[in-house]
């Protein structure tokens, strides 16, 4: 059964929000196809196309991934994009120090939690763009992959001030301190895409919330596009939408979630306007 935006009250006060970044999926997804470059729905996104055939009703984000290959025919594609309506915030700089990309839109404001208030960067609205990495079948290599990426995702939510109250977290957070520097950053982010040039039968999404066994997927989910409703437009997930929604979010994932998950999913966006640039609440000192 799906649920139809429509069916579903607006508590959240966000269509507007999810209307401007519709307007930045559906360039993105013009983008992508004039390029070559093959890309997928994931997480919320994918859920809301199957689900709702659109955004999750209390969703503020929108996610998509690809494969190494295709990601990387992204990154070198970056100078034709519309500079005048959007910008390309790159991984692993110093205004995104996340192992994904974002494209932002240029004359709107979005900040969440995790925007530290000192960093110069594009505060536009967003969507991410995340890479899939190629996996092999043994668990020990897969735990590799994946701890690896958790140092480097841990060193990054640092770089842009986050805090917790989690013991277990702030020891995370102490050892990625210790162990994440200009010197080793590079050898452990080689972990992660060690398999990259290889020919394996699972793909792995590292760099999101996904615990592991959540987060590594049969490469036969991702064969080929397969397009569905989404608000408006037709938006690609994997050929194997189903097997993967089932190991990302279990096999009950068509159902509303309980009060309780969704605040496990909460809203990331702090403040947002569509119609001002961040820019200009900088000058006058409001964010």
């Amino acid at each position: 059964m799906k649920y139809m935006r429509d069916e579903i009250p607006d508590t959240y006060k966000i269509k507007t929000l999810q209307n401007k970044i519709l307007e930045i999926v559906t360039y993105f997804d013009e983008f992508c196809k004039e390029n070559e470059i093959t890309y997928f729905l994931m997480g919320g996104s994918a859920l809301g196309a199957v689900r709702h055939a659109g955004f999750i009703p209390w969703d503020d984000d929108f996610d998509v991934f690809m494969d190494y290959e295709n990601y990387n025919k992204l990154l070198c594609s970056a100078n034709k994009i519309d500079k005048k309506r959007f910008y390309l915030q790159k991984e692993d700089t110093y205004e995104n120090p996340y192992y994904f990309s974002k494209i932002r839109m240029n004359g709107t404001t979005f900040l969440d939690e995790h925007t530290k208030k000192d960093r110069d960067v594009h505060r536009g609205i967003y969507i991410d763009i995340m890479c899939l990495y190629n996996v092999p079948s043994s668990k020990l290599k897969q735990k590799c992959q994946y701890y690896a990426a958790a140092l480097l995702k841990t060193k990054a939510l640092v770089i842009n001030g986050y805090k917790t109250n989690s013991i277990k977290k702030k020891v995370l957070i102490l050892l990625a301190n210790i162990v994440v520097n200009k010197y080793t950053k590079k050898v452990i982010f080689n972990i992660v895409k060690k398999y990259s040039n290889e020919n394996t039968n699972y793909l792995g999404h590292f760099f999101g919330r996904a615990k592991l066994k959540n987060a590594v997927y049969p490469k036969r989910c991702f064969k080929e596009q397969k397009f569905i409703n989404f608000e408006k437009i037709k938006l690609p997930v994997p050929c194997g939408v189903d097997e993967y929604l089932t190991i990302r979010y279990g096999s009950d994932y068509m159902s509303l979630p309980n009060e309780e998950t969704k605040k496990i999913y909460q809203s990331h966006c702090t403040f947002w306007d569509v119609n001002k640039d961040y820019k200009e609440y900088v000058k006058n000192e409001k964010i």
